[in-house]
């Protein structure tokens, strides 16, 4: 043989015998070379897989989008994030109760899988079954991610020939929506400490609700919303009032930047004070700026309100004092003139300055004085928290025979334990008038308000009060006494708000109550002349840019000490010339 074909052969099996199993075949020669050594590697036991884990996905926020067609087709685009690179989501859930839309994402990760540690974002459209439902706002809820939106029409195919209907004029045009809730938040006392409920969060030196909406707390209907156009803060474009559910839309909106908002001072949502907004700013503003693209659906705008004294906090009704204070009277001030057999309406504002909520169990009763033809027996109308005030009326007919007749109230719990100001059933509240020939009626718009201002002085020398002076409740404090004397000094310049209706519990007024001001001349005298009959309140805000610097730093000393404000009930004609403001200024 050749000793090319020699050489041929050699590699030959050479590269057979690495292309191998590195075994050699029966017949063949291969060159044995001596290796090191080596140890066989130890076996390891192998743990016994566990079952895949399962769990709820994490959902950061939901889009619903209304597509073009009929019946409306909805989808919801759920995002979030899944813990590693191994969770991915296992299961899509959907049912519905009556206006309610639950949707649940589950997920599921393969047991003892090594997984990158690395947050992984997801995105899931779901479809929700919206054929054949009523016309109406409906909730959505994603793993407690919540939306909502609204069907204006059925959304079910018509079995006749529809009429005709007007065109959108772009199919682009997008909605805004959300819900007004009620925050909730109850403190309690537990002698000198506030006991808050579930729902609290600390705020200053108190208490609010915590701005997140749950299951158990309801919207608030009839409050308007407004909507402007451009960055908030804006108002104007269009108003939208809440259903009974607390929910609220803006529909056939074009792309754009938008500011919803919720004025708690307007007229038209009287009924949400006092109280303040949790959410979106807890204390702050309710303002929330959309920036809203083409066909967009952008829910979830809502608005967190939290009511100074509801929900009732619960108390030990054993231990709880029951006490009342009388604020003011609302009509009918002591001594009004009526005809024989006339009706007319008593109303008092009351305060519950005691520890006992008081319930639609308690009543208002008439305990002594004359028999007035009318109720003896008067239910509260709804549950009135301790701090807060409320408004009671009686209507009642004036007796046939001529006089002077006085009828005296009280309040009773449901073991009908009467009790009155200051919690003793001795301190009555009362309507009292008189029976006879009104005297002639008045000219119209003929009444007038009117008093001074002054400077109510008091002065601490050497540690020695001056005359004038009077300690607040052994304090050792010093304020002026509150009686006008011919020494103490008039002051001029001073603005006063002279406003319609009661005078506000917190002294803050909405702007269409107030219905004139003026400043006192060089005597510190001021009028209101030219006043119809009614309720009305006198007030000066001495914080007020107007007033700061002429009264600031100070105190009111009349017509109620720390407040510089009073309601007038004023009759036709009438002057109410001695409606006077004391000042204390301090060193």
């Amino acid at each position: 043989m050749k000793k090319s074909a020699i050489l041929f052969l050699f590699f030959t099996a050479v590269i057979l015998s690495a292309c191998g199993n590195n075994e050699p075949a029966a017949g063949d020669v291969t060159p044995i070379t001596e290796q090191p050594p080596t140890t066989a590697p130890t076996p390891t036991l192998m743990p016994t897989p566990a079952g895949p884990v399962s769990g709820a996905a994490v959902v950061d926020s939901i889009q619903i989008n209304i597509l073009e067609s009929f019946p409306v087709q909805i989808n919801v685009i759920a995002r979030g994030e899944l813990p590693d690179g191994c969770t991915q989501i296992d299961d899509i859930t959907q049912a519905r109760q009556d206006t309610a839309f639950n949707v649940t994402l589950t997920t599921i990760r393969p047991a003892d899988a090594a997984c990158t540690q690395a947050i992984v974002p997801f995105e899931e459209t779901i479809s929700l079954d919206v054929v054949d439902l009523p016309a109406g706002t409906y909730t959505v809820d994603v793993n407690g991610i919540r939306g909502s939106f609204t069907l204006d029409m059925d959304n079910s195919l018509q079995t006749e020939e529809p009429a005709a209907t007007a065109v959108p004029e772009s199919g682009n045009q997008g909605v805004i929506n959300g819900r007004v809730w009620h925050d909730e938040c109850a403190v309690a006392e537990d002698g000198d400490t506030a006991v808050p409920s579930a729902g609290c969060v600390p705020a200053g030196d108190g208490f609010i609700a915590d701005g997140v909406l749950d299951g158990s707390e309801f919207g608030i209907e009839g409050v308007t919303v407004n909507l402007g156009e451009g960055a908030c803060p804006a108002a104007g474009l269009a108003t939208a009032v809440t259903d009974a559910q607390g929910d609220y839309v803006f529909t056939e909106l074009p792309a754009g930047d938008y500011c919803i908002s919720i004025d708690a001072l307007a007229p038209e949502n009287g009924e949400l004070l006092p109280g303040q907004w949790s959410f979106p700013q807890p204390g702050g503003a309710a303002e929330i700026g959309v920036t809203l693209d083409a066909g967009q659906v952008a829910t979830g705008n809502n608005f967190g309100w939290d009511y100074q004294f509801l929900p009732v906090p619960e108390v030990d009704l054993a231990n709880c004092i029951n006490s009342l204070e009388f604020v003011e009277d609302l009509s009918v001030p002591d001594d009004t003139i009526f005809a024989p057999g006339s009706e007319f309406t008593k109303s008092w504002r009351l305060r519950n300055d005691g520890t006992c909520p008081w319930t639609t169990d308690y009543t208002m009763v008439a305990v002594g004085g004359d028999d007035v033809p009318g109720p003896t027996a008067v239910p509260l109308p709804g549950p009135v928290a301790p701090g807060q005030t409320v408004d009671l009326s009686v209507t009642f007919t004036a007796p046939e025979e001529d006089g002077v007749y006085r009828e005296d109230w009280l309040l009773s719990d449901p073991n009908n334990q009467t009790f009155g100001v200051g919690g003793l059933a001795s301190e009555v509240f009362w309507v009292k008038f008189t029976v006879g020939v009104p005297e002639p009626t008045p000219e119209p718009n003929s009444a007038v308000i009117g008093g001074v201002v002054w400077e109510d002085f008091c002065r601490v020398i050497d540690g020695e009060p001056t005359r004038g002076c009077v300690e607040i409740e052994d304090t050792g404090v010093y304020i002026a006494d509150g009686s006008l004397n011919f020494n103490e000094g008039r002051l001029s310049g001073v603005t006063v708000i002279l406003a319609k209706d009661a005078c506000p519990e917190d002294g803050v007024f909405n702007n269409s109550n107030i219905l004139s001001t003026t400043i006192t001349d060089e005597d510190g005298l001021y009028r209101f002349p030219n006043l119809e009959e009614g309720l009305y309140c006198v007030a000066i805000d001495a914080l007020s840019p107007a007033n700061v610097d002429l009264l600031i730093p100070g105190s009111w000393t009349w017509p109620f000490v720390g407040t510089g404000r009073i309601g007038i009930i004023l009759a036709p004609g009438e002057e109410r010339l001695e409606v006077d403001f004391g000042w204390d200024y301090q060193d």
